[in-house]
């Protein structure tokens, strides 16, 4: 059975690839999905694959989710029952596609660069990744108003780590008037907190206050608010962990204690998938070989 040729194969994902399949039909582009997760829409130029071979054979361009996959082991997807390897993906690239994702493990891209397929990480590419950055500190406003019976207006708000995340989240709680602490053992993020923050410290100044604060953000991806810091806490405190794994938070601790945690993963696709998918259209345009 011979298929038609299709401009783009979009593989997983959230909802950033069902908006991203909506933008590239819009510009006239063919696109073929498959284990693209819910709602479906149709379109003259969309078709659903019922096979990952009939999706990635007749494409130039294989599109796959931000992160790619879920602990290396699975491709990030929940349309299937059934996990989809990395591997299987990988077998069935064809020399001369493009392919795109994000936070592609080290060893996939060498492979796929392997069978001379052109790779390209999306969170590697500077402006996307800032303006990730964005969606994700929004998100992490969202989640934290609706999850806490506090205002965020003039709350004590800490934030961990000042990275590209922290920067921008600071930007934003500072437009709604919070009192933001930034904690970071990295001088030169120190250094640039200090242009913007009301108190800059390390993460042992963030111990030795961290009953102050109201809300507390982390982006650090690393078990920081082990079980004694977690006991230090009020009791109303709401504490948003926006972080990659391994997350920042002991959640069987902050449990026992009666805690506020809320892990946060994918908040671009989960507030802002639109905004998103035309982001990852231009960049994928932009740099498809």
């Amino acid at each position: 059975m011979k298929y038609p040729h299709y401009d783009y194969a979009i593989i997983g994902g959230d909802a950033r690839q069902v908006y991203l399949a909506k933008e590239l039909v819009s510009s006239q582009k063919k696109v073929i999905h498959y284990a693209l997760m819910p709602p479906h829409f149709h379109h003259p130029f969309l078709t659903e694959a019922q096979t990952l071979i009939e999706a990635i054979h007749f494409s130039s361009c294989v599109i796959c989710p931000i992160p790619l996959t879920k602990n290396k082991a699975a491709l990030n997807q929940t349309a299937l029952p059934a996990p989809l390897s990395p591997t299987t993906l990988l077998q069935e690239l064809q020399e001369g596609q493009c392919f795109f994702a994000g936070c592609i493990p080290e060893d996939f891209c060498k492979k796929v660069r392997e069978k001379n397929v052109f790779v390209y990480d999306l969170m590697k590419n500077e402006s996307f990744t800032i303006y990730n950055t964005i969606a994700t500190a929004e998100g992490a406003i969202c989640e934290a108003i609706q999850n806490s019976p506090q205002n965020l207006h003039h709350s004590q708000c800490a934030v961990l780590g000042y990275g590209r995340c922290g920067r921008t989240l600071t930007n934003y709680l500072k437009g709604m008037f919070c009192q933001i602490f930034v904690a970071s053992n990295q001088e030169e993020e120190r250094s640039v907190a200090h242009t913007i923050s009301d108190i800059v410290g390390s993460l042992d100044d963030f111990y030795q206050h961290a009953m102050d604060f109201d809300f507390i953000f982390n982006t650090i991806p690393a078990q920081i608010l082990t079980e004694p810091i977690l006991s230090k806490l009020k009791p109303s405190v709401t504490i948003m962990d926006i972080a990659s794994k391994p997350f920042g938070v002991d959640y069987k601790a902050a449990s026992r204690l009666n805690l506020n945690a809320i892990r946060c993963p994918g908040l671009p696709g989960k507030y802002s998938p639109s905004s998103s998918a035309k982001a990852m259209k231009k960049i994928i345009e932009e740099n498809q070989k």
